[in-house]
């Protein structure tokens, strides 16, 4: 397992990561344009030009930003072993649900096809990424876990 801890990045590192992504992706939506954005999903003009669809998508992607904003001072400033551990299974399992809303709704084999194109897979894609990122802190603090209590027994 040190083998692994060494090649894997931390929970610092992951977190920042995700960070980033998210703070990129939601930032690059709205420099672009909300509604020019979601046109590339071939959302029906009805709906872009509603303002409830408007408002619903300004939350999602300000939402994305605040939370990729909070994952990253949590990654930066968190110390504590067992806060790492738990928000690391807690970020897992959020990420796993919208790795699961973000396929749901893809053009894809997976998906009912609401959103277009082959773009409407790339969300989930990077969802599952993270959510794999976040997985592989729960096995790795769990293992650091077991060995410090190992440790601490003999």
């Amino acid at each position: 397992m040190d083998l692994i801890q060494r090649f894997l990045p931390g929970f610092k590192t992951c977190c920042v990561i995700v960070c980033f992504l998210y703070v990129i992706m939601g930032g690059s939506l709205f420099a672009r344009g909300l509604m020019t954005s979601m046109a590339d999903f071939q959302v029906p003009a009805v709906v872009l030009s509603s303002p409830h669809y408007y408002d619903a998508i300004f939350w999602v992607y300000s939402h994305m930003i605040i939370l990729g904003l909070i994952i990253g001072l949590v990654g930066w400033y968190g110390r504590d072993r067992q806060l790492k551990l738990w928000m690391s299974r807690l970020l897992f399992i959020a990420h796993a649900y919208y790795t699961y809303l973000d396929f749901r709704t893809s053009d894809s084999s997976l998906g009912n096809g609401l959103y277009k194109g082959a773009g409407s897979v790339f969300p989930g894609f990077v969802c599952l990424f993270i959510t794999l990122v976040f997985f592989q802190l729960i096995i790795v603090g769990q293992s650091s876990a077991a060995t410090e209590t190992a440790s601490a027994k003999r």
